[in-house]
């Protein structure tokens, strides 16, 4: 009797414990994608992160200077300043997407500006990046520059996409991690797209060696494509057209531009 009455209360107390425990669907529940998008942990962003063969290299002499200008795509100028994200935007992921192509293809900055604004935002640089994750963006040839409408052609053809994309630093990441960070993802063949903020008058910078001056009172969207540790510059991509900066790139400092630099992207091509 003592026997079955201990064995009684063995059961009940396994039976309670099995209640309070939560069952493994509350935990094999796939996580939401829009929470998934925008890597802010570094050690993930380093393991997901491309490296490029043949242009990315920890060879000394290329974690001195690296630059991968001469694989970007050709500058173009975006109509007025609300577009310079979707041009900095589309070139960085025509690096990538062109890498592996024989030809050289434009993708389109119009249709992500305009994607968006029929979604009813107002669109910026990380709105851009998770439509690109979600949707994807087409050939120049489908929505050319300068488009004010999309084409119905949009609905059968390919899209070009990212997996996700990572915040190479933050606002309140320190100046010297900011250029440390950046030169990480350039040194394994990266481009970063940065938000800066500017004096006014950047859109207007002459010569290739930026020296920023007064207040910053803009923001602007560029690509930096290289840098040079014994010069201590960064050389950034603008979308002002050929006739600004040295070709459409200007230098800027390491130290100014810790001092400018507020957020840094770097986009995870899809296989």
């Amino acid at each position: 009797m003592r026997f079955s009455f201990a064995l009684l209360f063995l059961t009940f107390l396994c039976t309670c414990v099995r209640a309070q425990t939560p069952t493994p669907d509350n935990y094999s529940q796939e996580k939401n994608s829009e929470k998934m998008m925008g890597i802010t942990d570094r050690q993930t962003l380093d393991e997901m992160m491309f490296y490029v063969p043949g242009i990315g290299s920890s060879a000394p002499t290329d974690l001195l200077r690296q630059n991968i200008k001469s694989y970007m795509m050709p500058i173009r100028k975006a109509p007025n300043a609300r577009m310079e994200w979707a041009y900095a935007l589309t070139s960085a992921l025509e690096y990538y997407y062109n890498l592996n192509n024989n030809y050289k293809e434009n993708l389109s900055p119009d249709y992500l500006a305009m994607s968006l604004a029929n979604q009813g935002t107002q669109p910026n640089m990380e709105d851009g990046l998770r439509f690109l994750a979600t949707q994807g963006t087409v050939s120049a040839g489908i929505v050319s520059f300068g488009s004010v409408v999309i084409p119905g052609a949009v609905y059968s053809v390919p899209k070009v996409k990212i997996s996700n994309f990572g915040y190479r630093f933050q606002r309140d990441t320190k100046d010297r991690n900011k250029i440390f960070e950046v030169k990480k993802a350039l040194s394994r063949g990266n481009p970063v797209l940065v938000e800066l903020a500017t004096p006014a008058g950047f859109d207007r910078v002459q010569g290739g060696t930026y020296l920023p001056s007064g207040p910053n009172v803009e923001t602007h969207f560029l690509t930096i494509t290289g840098y040079d540790s014994d010069a201590e510059t960064f050389e950034l991509r603008g979308s002002f057209g050929r006739m600004w900066g040295d070709g459409g790139y200007v230098r800027l400092g390491f130290a100014d531009f810790g001092k400018l630099a507020n957020l840094g992207y770097v986009l995870i091509p899809a296989p």
